[in-house]
């Protein structure tokens, strides 16, 4: 995986996705090898969607650590990803749940903000 710097990031992970993230771990023993993951699921007019679960590190991942909970992103996700909040929410009177992440940049991911350059992560290196 990729050294992280920390101060990169500036994202904060709620308590109680904190504590979902370690319970689910601790009850799904297909679980043992996997970390939390985050991930860009898709791109539309209004930004990023984002998809959230567990998986295999990857190589090129970044690994963000939280206490004993470890959040990894592949690198187009850390790109854009840099600050935003994770949560959990849970609403028990329609008994639907999941993460949530908000990312605080996301007013620049809307539209066709791709067609800038600048704004696209680097290339991965050649590994020759």
């Amino acid at each position: 995986m990729t050294p992280t710097n920390r101060n990169d990031f500036n994202i904060q992970v709620s308590k109680a996705a904190l504590e979902q993230i370690k319970l689910i771990k601790e009850n799904d023993y297909t679980l043992n090898d996997e970390k939390f993951r985050l991930k860009i699921g898709g791109k539309g007019c209004d930004g990023f969607t984002y998809d959230t679960g567990f998986s295999t590190p990857l190589e090129d991942d970044v690994e963000l650590e939280f206490g004993e909970v470890k959040v990894i992103l592949d690198p187009f996700t850390a790109h854009y990803c840099k600050e935003g909040s994770l949560d959990f929410l849970l609403n028990p009177k329609t008994n639907e749940d999941g993460f949530v992440f908000i990312n605080f940049n996301e007013e620049k991911y809307h539209g066709k903000f791709f067609k800038d350059e600048s704004m696209a992560p680097p290339l991965p290196e050649s590994k020759a």
